[in-house]
């Protein structure tokens, strides 16, 4: 008899199946060029975040009853949560009954709950082998296939268990969330309303659910508060649809739909206030309303109901992260790790707050437990080992890690862009461009990677192939200032100043206190002859950031290019006593005193770089010119 793995398996998937999956994502950062002048520069991408979603719905094909009394142990212990236990007695059933398909798609559904998903996969494959048409092996095929981020692959395999068995809500559930989640909202939105249209109460239920959840993500608000409210219709007593719900509110970008998912919960938490899922989710929706507080609060609370509640104490950690709280995140990581040493993303975790904390030694040692824990099969941790030995100088320990964790997942585009990083910085431009290009394949929407290659190209002086790649940047991103102000300065370079000054103000327009942007069309406006509006841009930045050199010296030279000469002088000693070894703003001063007669005051100014460096031939010549200056210049 088939049936729910929520239902089966409640010892160990009650707070994935309520609250949310254990998928690993990425927070992906772009390191900004902050307040300094534009350069060319490859963006790394960071390092890979824990987030929670909603978990995969899954069947298991449990028979009525066992096949021998091995078979029947693994059952008990696996309903117990003693997953160690129980994969290993599953692997020796699997092998006692190598010819059973149920048996190795059982098998590969704890695999699964276990967060083991390439070992999940093998078994799912076997299982295919075996049985061809099972539907039930197809859906499990497919969500395995997205657990690894193989989204062409899973879509295949679940369209397959769509077409195997009509009417198939769990297969058509999944499709739905994959075609959402690849942007393909209208084709999800028409799957689902197929899986809400039939099926008992619940399976309608959930549908409903899923259906709501990709009309908020296509702006079809009212549409998706229609079908969430249904849900609960269907399933007034069951508290995990007004968790799913919820979750589908906190989906939404819209603030407001937020404090509506927090209302929802708080509602569930009048049916079921000893559920620690609830309060796990009261946490999340407290995070996104702004109440910091409030969530650590549920999360404590969540924790108090079931201390083995690790999704909770993930998000304590990551919290405690967030403020640089070390110490508590040191010690969430440590209950995490003494709760569960078997899980290798307690070790992630671990080596995230050791990492985060200065202590790399300790961190590489981490990130490598959780590597042998999970056999190896932990593409975030070799990621996470790239980015340090890349931040160390060790560019072929980088690159070897990235490609480990390619080889396990090789659509994973935070680690083809940080290839593409390492392998420009190693010198090499053509296999940092493919990386970059191989990203671009899996995701044409990839901003960070358009960006990159635009800066790249830009390099290489492929001006035109930049530009194009800028703007394919913005065309994913359109807030995004750092491929603004890239387009700009290629724009210059490539002759079109026009163009460039008009994505430059564009850029101001949207991000006013952008320094970089003000600083870049100051030069523009320098360049292209006008001066005033250079003064005026060179101001705005100034105001933002008095410290800014760049600006402060790029003002002095307008001054002293327009003969105010006094202001000029004032704006040069400006810049040297904010940095005395300032040697580009001494030797402007210098020769600025002696074309005003200052001879002495020229040789004081000079001086100083030939007591540092007195084989620097120009500073000399300068201190030649200023001793026997007799007039002014």
């Amino acid at each position: 008899m088939k049936r729910l793995v929520a239902d089966a398996l409640w010892p160990v998937l009650l707070a994935l199946v309520a609250l949310v999956g254990g998928a690993l994502v990425l927070e992906e950062y772009v390191r900004r060029h902050g307040n300094a002048a534009v350069v060319v520069a490859i963006h790394e991408t960071a390092a890979p975040a824990l987030a929670d979603d909603a978990a995969d719905e899954s069947e298991t094909p449990e028979s009525d009853a066992p096949l021998d009394e091995l078979h029947a142990r693994a059952r008990v212990a696996a309903r117990r949560g003693e997953l160690d236990e129980a994969l290993r007695l599953f692997a020796q059933v699997a092998e006692q009954h190598a010819g059973a398909a149920g048996v190795r798609d059982e098998y590969g559904s704890w695999l699964l709950a276990a967060r083991r998903p390439r070992e999940a996969l093998a078994q799912f494959e076997a299982a295919r082998g075996l049985a061809p048409d099972d539907a039930h092996v197809a859906l499990h095929l497919g969500q395995a296939r997205v657990r690894l981020e193989e989204p062409g692959l899973a879509e295949v395999e679940l369209r397959r268990a769509v077409s195997l068995r009509a009417g198939f809500g769990a297969a058509q559930r999944a499709l739905g969330r994959l075609l959402r989640k690849r942007k393909r909202v209208e084709e999800a939105i028409a799957v689902l309303r197929e899986a809400a249209a039939s099926g008992g109460n619940e399976e309608r239920a959930l549908s409903l659910v899923e259906l709501g959840t990709a009309q908020l993500s296509a702006g079809q608000r009212k549409e998706a508060e229609v079908s969430l409210a249904q849900a609960i219709e269907f399933a007034p007593a069951r508290v995990e649809i007004r968790l799913a719900g919820a979750r589908a509110w906190l989906s939404s970008p819209d603030k407001e739909d937020h404090v509506r998912a927090l209302e929802a919960i708080r509602r569930a938490a009048e049916l079921a206030p000893d559920l620690a899922a609830v309060h796990g989710l009261l946490g999340r929706a407290l995070e996104r309303t702004g109440d910091r507080a409030g969530a650590e609060a549920a999360y404590e609370q969540a924790l108090r109901l079931a201390p083995d509640y690790h999704l909770a104490r993930r998000r304590l950690l990551r919290m405690a992260l967030d403020r640089k709280d070390f110490l508590r995140a040191r010690g969430q990581a440590a209950q995490l790790l003494a709760a569960a040493p078997e899980e290798p993303e307690h070790y992630f975790l671990s080596a995230l707050v050791a990492d985060r904390d200065g202590h790399e030694d300790e961190a590489r040692r981490l990130y490598r437990d959780a590597l042998a824990h999970a056999k190896g099969d932990y593409p975030e941790a070799w990621f996470n080992l790239g980015l340090m030995e890349k931040r160390a100088g060790h560019l072929t320990e980088a690159l070897a890690a990235y490609e480990k964790a390619l080889a396990l997942r090789p659509s994973y585009l935070a680690a083809l862009n940080n290839l593409a990083l390492t392998r420009a910085a190693a010198g090499d431009a053509g296999g940092a461009e493919q990386a970059l290009r191989d990203a671009l394949r899996a995701d044409p929407q990839y901003a960070v990677a358009w960006l990159n290659l635009g800066e790249l190209l830009a390099k290489q002086e492929r001006l035109p192939l930049a530009i194009e790649a800028l703007q394919h940047a913005l065309a994913a991103k359109s807030d995004y200032p750092q491929a603004r102000l890239s387009l700009g300065l290629v724009l210059a370079r490539a002759g079109r100043p026009e163009e460039a000054m008009a994505t430059y103000r564009q850029l101001v327009a949207d991000q006013p206190r952008s320094v970089a942007g003000w600083y870049n069309l100051a030069l523009l406006a320098r360049a292209g002859g006008m001066g005033a509006q250079a003064r005026e841009a060179l101001t705005r930045a100034l105001e933002i950031d008095p410290e800014h050199a760049p600006s402060l010296r790029t003002l002095a030279e307008l001054d002293q290019d327009a003969g105010a000469l006094d202001m000029a002088v004032d704006e040069w000693r400006d810049l040297l006593d904010r940095d005395p070894a300032d040697r580009g703003a001494r030797l402007s001063l210098a020769e600025l005193l002696l074309r005003r007669g200052d001879a002495a005051g020229c040789a004081r100014t000079v001086e100083p770089l030939l007591s540092r460096s007195p084989e620097d031939d120009e500073a000399r010549r300068l201190v030649t010119r200023c001793a026997g200056a007799t007039a002014p210049q």
